[in-house]
Parts: structure tokens; C-alpha cells; sequence
């Protein structure tokens, strides 16, 4: 089984099962992510007007950990499943705390 770990300051704070399977519903919801985001966002305050998807996938990552600290399983949910569909390579994602802002670091498989 396929996981993707999460991490806040190198501890572990999350492990989501990458082999799930999205539902139709499910993965039209990932799609309208993507849609929203297109129109940009701000990121430690910075305007991101034309994301990326690592940058997109970051943002969903700060959002992820907004959810973990509230316990809303519905965000941390579809957080993880946007992170491992879009960035299907990842096996982590690092949280960690850096002059007075989180820093995001995805590590792939080898």
C-alpha cells in the first residue's frame, strides 16, 4: 500500500493511503480545485496569479495543515488526495517552521 506521509517540524502528523480510489464526484471536486486556483492566490502574502501545479499543491498543503490543527478529516481528506493525484510522484510532504513562516517541501520516491 501506497502511503503519502505528512510531517509538521520532522514529526509525523498524518499518513494517507494513495491507493484510494476517487469517485466520480470525488475527482470532478479535485478538478474545481484546480479551476478556483487558476485564478491565483496569496502565499505568505505573495500574489501567485498564474500557479503552477507545485505551487498549487503547495497551497493545498497550507490548507492541509489548517485542517489538521482544526481535526476536519473532510479537508485533510481531499488535501491528501489532491496532493497524490497531482503530484503522484510525492511520498511526503514536509511542514516545518521558518523564520516566522512554514516552509513546504515535497519529497518524491527514487
Amino acid at each position: 500500500m501506497k502511503k503519502l506521509g505528512i510531517f509538521i517540524n520532522d514529526q509525523p502528523a498524518f499518513e494517507y493511503d494513495r491507493s484510494i480510489e476517487l469517485d466520480g464526484r470525488q475527482a470532478a471536486f479535485l478538478v474545481k480545485m484546480d479551476h478556483d486556483m487558476d485564478r491565483g492566490f496569496r502565499i505568505h502574502g505573495e500574489l501567485v496569479s498564474d500557479p503552477d501545479v507545485r505551487q498549487k499543491a503547495t497551497f493545498v498543503a497550507m490548507n492541509l495543515l489548517k485542517a489538521l490543527r482544526q481535526q476536519d478529516q473532510g479537508k485533510i481528506a481531499v488535501s491528501c488526495a489532491y496532493i497524490s493525484r497531482r503530484l503522484p510522484h510525492v511520498i511526503e510532504v514536509h511542514a516545518r517552521d521558518q523564520d516566522d513562516r512554514i516552509h513546504i517541501e515535497f519529497v518524491e520516491e527514487h
